[in-house]
């Protein structure tokens, strides 16, 4: 673990408003983001990103306002999404990637055309975020991946018609999350031999041919960097935490890491695992002899937050399901009726808002953005097939929202269009 020197929170003047000022929460250290955020002006809807002419247009394009697109199911085994420009042309690619692969689309004429693919070898992908961390060049691709039981994440970066790892090898998961005044930030955080988490999460820089781990990014050390977001939940310019518990109900913290809610509905639900061991060192000691042998845990998915809406407090997107085992076998999460679901804070507990329409299978992961031709959109991707035998036949698909038709309740299905593998 790096040692990192505890940074004090800085009060940054906001150069929109000279007058006002916000506290630079992420680098705070210690229990909490900022132990004064009654105070802080948090300015960031300036920051919401109306998608450009080359994005954006009318979703009647696609088939009609208010309904979803949707893409040819595809032979894989999704295990993440993520959208951007990654060939610098203007418009954002799709990226997915299986536990072996990293796919890259293009959306032409209605249907998804792949650009470029990445095979990782005897390495497991287990997430990824696409994001544009750096002034220069395109979006990249950060994926956290494992050899065994040691995590090995990389970046790649599409170039001369490829995509080529520029980063490889690195011992800490990745995660890309949108923080309220900055942005997007990329985090990492590394395992212990016994434990799928182990200390604090930590900012990281992309520097080109490197990422370089910085300050600690100052939530409580409960909170593992999968499954979290920080939100303006209340509209009042105070953030809260809102994370997936290993239980699968989602929890609200105060910066400090006060408990404000613990939700009784389930919430999430993955089948990616963690790996703590190679097989080798699973077969050494018997679980008997030593329980922990054997202990692994299950990647939680995306917690989301909407973009701002004036005065109104964000909510925040997260996925449920139905569970044929009840979440009772700890080993085993038959997940279907996948749907995501907003969920805005009242000051009590979070309550619904809208839904997508449920799927016969699992939400595996999403993300907001702008697909060519289309307005801003919930993009899904879907696993097609839960039962025994998923990872022998699983189909994998992609399908994007209108934000203003979910919102409304008007969404509609459209046929699927065609995908060129």
């Amino acid at each position: 673990m790096p040692n990192v020197p505890p940074r004090a929170c800085a009060m940054t003047p906001d150069p929109r408003h000279s007058d006002r000022i916000y506290a630079d929460l992420a680098s705070c250290t210690g229990f909490g983001i900022v132990n004064s955020l009654s105070k802080s002006i948090v300015t960031a809807e300036a920051r919401v990103q109306t998608p450009d002419s080359t994005q954006a247009g009318s979703s009647a394009a696609k088939g009609g306002a208010g309904q979803a697109w949707q893409s040819e199911e595809l032979s894989m085994l999704g295990v993440g999404i993520g959208v951007g420009d990654i060939d610098e042309d203007g418009q954002n690619e799709i990226v997915i990637a299986d536990p072996s692969n990293v796919h890259v689309y293009k959306i032409t004429d209605n249907k998804m055309v792949k650009l470029a693919e990445y095979s990782v070898g005897t390495l497991e992908i287990k997430a990824i975020d696409v994001a544009k961390m750096r002034k220069q060049g395109p979006a990249r691709i950060y994926a956290t991946a494992q050899n065994r039981g040691i995590i090995a994440s990389f970046v790649l970066e599409y170039r001369n018609g490829k995509l080529v790892p520029v980063v490889t090898d690195f011992p800490y998961y990745l995660r890309v999350i949108n923080y309220p005044t900055l942005g997007p930030i990329l985090l990492g955080q590394q395992k212990a031999q016994r434990k799928a988490f182990e200390g604090p999460i930590y900012r990281l820089a992309d520097k080109g041919n490197e990422l370089v781990v910085q300050e600690r990014f100052g939530i409580p050390l409960k909170i593992p960097i999968f499954g979290f977001a920080i939100a303006d939940l209340e509209g009042k310019k105070r953030p809260l935490i809102v994370s997936y518990d290993k239980n699968d109900h989602l929890r609200v913290y105060t910066p400090d890491g006060k408990r404000q809610f613990v939700s009784t509905e389930y919430y999430g639900g993955s089948d990616v695992i963690l790996r703590m061991h190679g097989p080798e060192e699973r077969t050494k000691v018997s679980s008997l002899d030593n329980p922990d042998a054997s202990m692994e845990d299950y990647y939680r998915p995306r917690v989301l937050p909407t973009d701002f809406r004036g005065g109104l407090g964000q909510q925040v997107l997260v996925t449920t399901h139905s569970s044929r085992t009840l979440r009772m076998l700890s080993r085993t999460k038959m997940l279907e009726e996948g749907q995501v679901v907003a969920l805005a804070w009242n000051g009590d507990v979070l309550e619904e808002k809208w839904k997508t329409p449920k799927i016969a299978g699992m939400v595996i992961d999403f993300t907001l953005d702008a697909l060519p031709g289309m307005r801003r959109s919930l993009i899904v991707l879907e696993r097609k097939k839960t039962d025994w035998l998923a990872f022998l036949r699983s189909r994998t698909q992609v399908r994007a929202y209108d934000l203003d038709a979910l919102t409304a309740g008007t969404v509609a299905p459209i046929g699927r269009s065609r995908s060129e593998n």
